[in-house]
C-alpha cells in the first residue's frame, strides 16, 4: 500500500511538472517552427499609404511598414509571407496563431496591450484632421455641429469620437473616410499624420494646423513569444542604427 501511494505521488508530481513546463516548451517550439520554416507569416491591412498599400501594377503589398518588415526578416534570417485582412482583424489573427507578426501601422495602446505584445516603436506621429483646401472648417473648433470620418479599430477612430460636439462616422478603412471628405459626406477625415500629409501633397486637400494626438507605432506579436519578440527588437535596432530605416522613411516620406 505504502509502495502505491509513493507510485501516486510520484506520477502526480511528474505530472505537474510536465504541466508546468508545457507553456515554455510551446513557447520555444513556436519560435524554433518559424526558424525551421524560414518564413515569418505577416498580417497586414494594405489599404493605408504610404505605409501599407496595394500597387496595382503588381497586385503586390508595397509600403514603409512591408519594407521594413522585410529587412528585418532578412535579419533574422527569414522570408516574409503576407496575409491581407481587414485592419479590425488582425489582432484576432495574432492571438490565434494564424499569423506570427501583425505590422500594420498599429498604434501601441493599453486596450491592446492586454490582447498582444508589442515591439519596441518603430514610428513616432499623431493623428491629423485632413479636410478640403476650399472648406471653412480650419481648426478643431470649426467641427462642432459638424461630422469627420475615421478607420474602423484605429487610434484614429478613438481621437475622432474625442472631438467635442462632432460625429465620428467609423468606416472600413482609410480610403473611405477621405473619399467621403472629397464627396462632402464628412467635413474631415481623422488619419495618421503622414497618411494625411500624403494625400494632402497629392489632391485638393489641406491639414489643419496641429495633430490632435501624439503616438508610437509598433508590431505585434503573439502574448508569451519572448523569442520572436527579442528577434524583431534587435532587427529593428539593427535596421536603426545602419541607416535602414532613415532610408525608407524618405523613400516613403514618412
Amino acid at each position: 500500500m505504502a509502495k502505491f501511494t509513493k507510485l501516486v505521488a510520484v506520477a502526480a508530481m511528474a505530472a505537474i511538472c510536465f504541466t508546468s513546463a508545457a507553456p515554455a516548451f510551446a513557447k520555444a517550439k513556436a519560435w524554433d517552427r518559424i526558424q525551421k520554416s524560414g518564413t515569418l507569416t505577416v498580417g497586414t491591412s494594405p489599404d493605408y499609404p504610404p505605409f501599407e498599400s496595394v500597387d496595382p501594377a503588381t497586385n503586390e503589398v508595397i509600403g514603409f511598414d512591408i519594407d521594413l518588415i522585410k529587412a528585418a526578416a532578412a535579419e533574422m534570417g527569414l522570408k516574409v509571407k503576407f496575409q491581407s485582412m481587414g485592419f479590425d482583424s488582425i489582432i484576432i489573427a495574432v492571438k490565434n496563431g494564424q499569423v506570427n507578426v501583425g505590422m500594420s501601422s498599429f498604434s501601441v495602446t493599453e486596450e491592446r496591450k492586454a490582447s498582444v505584445d508589442f515591439t519596441g516603436p518603430y514610428y513616432k506621429s499623431g493623428s491629423m484632421i485632413l479636410t478640403l483646401k476650399d472648406s471653412p472648417v480650419k481648426t478643431v473648433a470649426d467641427l462642432k455641429g459638424k461630422r469627420v470620418a475615421a478607420q474602423i479599430g484605429s487610434t484614429m477612430a478613438e481621437a475622432a469620437k474625442k472631438i467635442e460636439g462632432c460625429q465620428a462616422q467609423i468606416v472600413d478603412d482609410a480610403n473611405i473616410a477621405v473619399m467621403m471628405v472629397k464627396n462632402g459626406a464628412v467635413a474631415g477625415a481623422v488619419l495618421d499624420v503622414a497618411i494625411a500629409g500624403n494625400y494632402a501633397a497629392k489632391t485638393d486637400f489641406t491639414l489643419f494646423e496641429k495633430p490632435l494626438t501624439y503616438e508610437e507605432t509598433a508590431a505585434t506579436v503573439k502574448k508569451g513569444s519572448p523569442e520572436l519578440l527579442s528577434a524583431l527588437n534587435k532587427a529593428f535596432k539593427t535596421l536603426e542604427a545602419n541607416g535602414t530605416v532613415a532610408k525608407l522613411r524618405a523613400k516613403w516620406g514618412v
